[in-house]
């Protein structure tokens, strides 16, 4: 594959190639003609609207929020969105926020400085790379488009000699010198505007208060006014460039990109560079709605991940260094949890140059931050990304298995190995210690065992060609989805640190077990090894009963507590990325045809060309990427492996242009509405009784004709032959011992039992953290544990590999005094801190808004959905000596500390999930001290305890006190 080498000179160039990149089609189609931007605006889409080219790092577009479906009020037009995201697209403010008006007596202009207006759907208008809307407070017309890094502004005006365009920038510094406006945010996006009319006159205002004679400003709330007189000519032009490194980066963004002043011949190249991209797949057939809604899918799984450096290839790193591009584009906005399953995969076959770009800006953040990215949005992501698990992992392993290796492979092999053994991320210490992650001890713990075994397993797909030892490693890794498999109810269930199941388990409700789902969507995925899943359910048969039990169980919308669990059909949540794999499964079972019907279904019921067209967030594309996958008839099942899943196609033909020069084409003969059903098909002209479809088949080009029917052909595709195939276990090795024992915490001491029910295997164990071998104790009977210990247990078993290890940590607990304390009155205090926190544990590091008391441990005191944190302080009377068990359960996130000992780590939970532990207290007073935050959104905390002649409940106001 070429690599691109990047100067000084010849980035502008490739600037350019990036943001018209023509393929290989010379007749190019005028497809934005058919691509609707409004899909996904209202509702659960939250899709963005506005201005944008491909991939591009300026998405300029309205803040605006709806009154109804046929109103709203916008606030202005910034810089840059994300689409799809829960409280994204167009309803957060973005960057750099411009509002055109006409100064008159409107009231909530001259008291309050509210820049806003209404607006009508109506006189709304969008195609790529173009906005339009019409401001009804001021009668003004604007209309936006965008290059790559800059975004164009057009305002016509009433005449007036009061027109006005307010500079909304927040926090941050402005200067304004000329018809020049320039500055930075406290986001780091930088920018120069320019305006194409003299300013006749400005204000800059800090805290709403305007400052005298000043054209440079530093400030927490900025905001600039610049007049203009338009009673001759109405049209005000402002041109907009960005930057994350400096000022004059804006400034050479914007020389470059957007030189001169002509609005419609912008609007016209971004038009060109969208149907450039979006002529990679020609569609023929279906209906007009059908090619309207897979051209806005296309759309918008063109939106990210964006560019992310200036024109001369400098960009700031995640770690807030600047650097300077020398082989790669520099991306950012990777939304991995969900794109990895099908928007990635999209990109291997019609993005593979980008595709390699990924993964050396993956090896660009190891050198800089020591990890590869698990998330990131605008250039930064924490050091608890917002979801779980490590999916760059999947990325590298998809593309690697299929051919794209433009990278440093080695390095990004040790890359992958580094991610996949940090410990900071939630539960992995658990989970290598148990082989799953305890359910009492790590909310979402069902999740993160299957998603942290799944991307274990993309390491295998490199380790395979470097390292034996490290191949069998991972490869037991990949295997830990199967100790959270629960054969009396055939569902992923939760397990607790004693290794039995949890009592209470109900597959329809959303419990913190799983993450934004419940055990019907999350107990498939098992993408690395689906066979075996099958099998532990009971072979093709069973499984193939329990996915048609997952389509048609009737929902019980009361244990539905997630907002993002939408698109059902039966328990299948479409709305939400866990599912999306589901309906392909009953190709790995010989009944492809259950795929087909169940496929054409979701793709004629739950897309649709309207403004609520998306039953479910975007996230960056997944949404749109799963619908122009299966519409093609392909879906990714499992990234890492070097096939696509047939589904149905829902058009006649499809060709894709590869940026190799070669063409593939999906043919499908006699297709309709009802003629869903393949009833055979042909790879360049062979017979093809696949259900699955090669990477490389499509790489050489050629042509795969499906013939189409209205009854199913069950014979088609059905012998085990066809089905999608997996490597053959390359490893034999022993399973790992079970053990039973009641807690792992004791005052005196715990029994514990572990066995085998494998033949002929023996057990041996260490109590001080040792890594088990032959040489140590042989296991003959149960052990009796008095003191705080480390039992770690194999299984061996002739002429085979050890089991993996396991580690429980068995610990005495400790009995903590009482205080000796007077002066007390009931209520706990609090520490308010009224801004965006990363974490519980790091609440008391940001200024405090607020303290006072409370009565007990709750959030009712914010009443919006305000991100925010809080500590609360106090006394807990205990009535008697003995063993407590607390319980605490918060949304996003809380810790629990008595006698300022750390007692329950519920930090960073995402959603609301319950904790517990044991600690013993004496009779009387004791320290206690919650620590909570949140990141928006829902919001909740409640600590139950239970003790000596007190069973489970809430902590009361009763026994809580402060010192006055």
């Amino acid at each position: 594959m070429k690599i691109l080498k990047f100067t000084q000179t010849s980035l502008f160039i490739l600037t350019l190639l990036l943001s018209a990149c023509s393929n290989n089609n010379t007749n190019t189609k005028n497809l934005t003609k058919l691509v609707n931007p409004f899909i996904g605006t209202v509702g659960s889409g939250n899709t963005f609207l506005g201005a944008s080219l491909p991939y591009g790092m300026v998405q300029l577009g309205p803040y605006q929020k709806y009154s109804d479906n046929d109103s709203g009020i916008i606030y202005g037009f910034s810089h840059t969105h994300v689409s799809g995201m829960a409280g994204g697209g167009n309803t957060t403010p973005g960057n750099i926020i411009f509002m055109p008006l006409v100064e008159n007596n409107l009231k909530h202009i001259q008291k309050k400085r509210i820049h806003q207006s209404h607006f009508l759907h109506k006189n709304e208008v969008a195609f790529p790379g173009y906005y339009k809307v019409l401001l009804d407070d001021y009668n003004i017309k604007a209309e936006l488009t965008s290059t790559l890094r800059t975004g164009f502004h057009k305002y016509t005006f009433p005449k007036t000699k009061n027109a006005a365009v307010v500079l909304k920038l927040d926090n941050g510094s402005l200067t304004v010198e000329g018809n020049e406006i320039s500055g930075v945010n406290n986001n780091k996006i930088y920018f120069v505007a320019k305006f194409s009319k003299p300013i006749s006159a400005y204000n800059l205002f800090n805290n709403n208060v305007v400052q005298k004679n000043v054209n440079t400003l530093t400030s927490e709330n900025i905001l600039g006014k610049f007049m203009f007189s338009v009673d001759n000519d109405k049209t005000i032009l402002l041109k907009v460039g960005i930057s994350t490194v400096s000022v004059e980066g804006a400034r050479k963004n914007l020389e470059k990109e957007l030189p001169g002043w002509n609005f419609e011949e912008i609007k016209n190249r971004a038009k060109e560079t969208w149907n450039n991209e979006l002529n990679k797949i020609i569609v023929e057939g279906g209906t007009k709605d059908q090619r309207i809604i897979f051209y806005t899918a296309l759309y918008h799984s063109m939106m990210h991940p964006n560019i992310y450096m200036d024109v001369d290839g400098k960009y700031r790193s995640t770690n807030g260094k600047i650097f300077v591009a020398k082989d790669f584009v520099n991306y950012t906005n990777f939304s991995l949890w969900d794109t990895f399953r099908a928007l990635h995969p999209l990109y291997t076959i019609i993005n593979r140059e980008r595709t390699s770009d990924f993964v050396k800006i993956f090896l660009e953040r190891y050198d800089h931050t020591g990890r590869m990215l698990i998330m990131e949005f605008n250039g930064v992501e924490g050091e608890t990304p917002p979801m779980i698990a490590y999916h760059s992992l999947s990325v590298v392993a998809d593309a690697y298995v299929k051919g794209i290796r433009n990278y440093n492979i080695p390095k990004v092999y040790e890359a992958m190995k580094k991610l996949a053994n940090d410990k900071k991320r939630k539960g992995k210490e658990l989970y290598l210690d148990y082989g799953f992650i305890p359910a009492d001890l790590k909310g979402q713990s069902v999740s993160r065992t299957l998603e942290y075994s799944y991307d274990d397993w993309c390491i295998t797909r490199l380790a395979k060609d470097f390292n034996e030892e490290d191949e069998l490693y991972y490869t037991l890794r990949g295997n830990f989805y199967k100790n959270l498999f629960s054969k009396e109810v055939n569902f992923m269930r939760g397990r607790k640190s004693n290794f039995e199941f949890v009592s209470s388990f109900d597959p329809m409700e959303t419990i913190n077990h799983y993450t934004e789902a419940n055990a019907y969507q999350y107990t498939t995925f098992v993408p690395q090894d689906i066979y075996g899943l099958i099998n532990l359910m009971g072979g093709d048969k069973i499984f193939e009963t329990w996915l048609d039990s997952c389509f048609t169980v009737e929902t019980d919308y009361s244990k539905i507590n997630v907002r993002d669990v939408t698109g059902l059909i039966g328990q299948y949540a479409h709305g939400n990325e866990p599912s999306h794999h589901i309906g392909y499964l009953y190709n790995y079972v010989g009944a492809p045809w259950k795929t087909q019907k169940i496929i054409r279904q979701i793709l004629t019921t739950l897309y649709a060309n309207k403004q609520n067209g998306i039953d479910g967030n975007e996230d960056c594309g997944q949404m749109s990427a799963w619908y122009v996958m299966s519409a093609m008839g392909l879906y990714s099942v499992t990234p890492g492996l070097d096939y696509y899943v047939i589904g149905t196609p829902l058009f006649d033909k499809v060709k894709i242009n590869l940026e190799n020069g070669n063409t593939f084409e999906i043919i499908a003969l006699n297709n309709t509405q009802e003629n869903l059903f393949i009833q055979s098909a042909k790879l360049n002209g062979k017979p093809y009784t696949k259900t699955y479809l090669k990477n490389s088949d499509i790489m050489k080009g050629g042509k795969i004709v499906f013939e189409m029917g209205d009854k199913p052909n069950k014979k088609w595709g059905n012998l085990k032959v066809d089905r999608p195939p997996f490597p053959k276990e390359k490893f034999k090795y022993a399973k790992s011992p079970q053990l039973k024992f009641s807690d792992i915490r004791f005052l005196n001491n715990r029994k514990v039992k572990i066995y085998s029910d494998e033949k002929g295997a023996k057990i041996y164990y260490t109590l001080n953290g040792a890594n088990p071998t032959k040489k140590s104790t042989l296991y003959t009977k149960p052990l009796t544990i008095t003191k705080t210990s480390v039992l770690k247990c194999r299984s061996y078993v002739d002429r085979i590999i050890p089991s993996y290890p396991l580690t429980i940590h068995f610990k005495k607990i400790d009995m903590l005094e009482d205080v000796n304390i007077t002066g007390l009155t009931n209520g706990l205090k609090y520490y308010f801190i009224d801004q965006p926190v990363e974490n519980a544990r790091t609440v008391m590091e940001y200024p405090v808004t607020e303290t006072g008391i409370i009565k007990d441990f709750n959030v009712d005191r914010v009443k919006d959905q305000r991100p925010f944190g809080l500590q609360f302080n106090g006394y807990i009377k205990v009535p008697k000596t003995g063993v407590y068990t607390f319980e605490l359960e918060a949304n996003d996130g809380a810790i629990l500390y008595i006698n300022d000992k750390l007692i329950i780590d519920n930090d960073g939970g995402h959603r609301a999930q319950k904790l517990e532990s044991k600690i013993g207290l004496k009779k009387g007073w004791h320290p206690i001290k919650v620590k909570y935050f949140q990141q928006g959104l829902a919001k909740s905390i409640d600590l139950f305890w239970a003790g000596p002649g007190l069973k489970s409940q809430k902590i009361s106001k009763n026994v809580l006190y402060h010192k006055k």
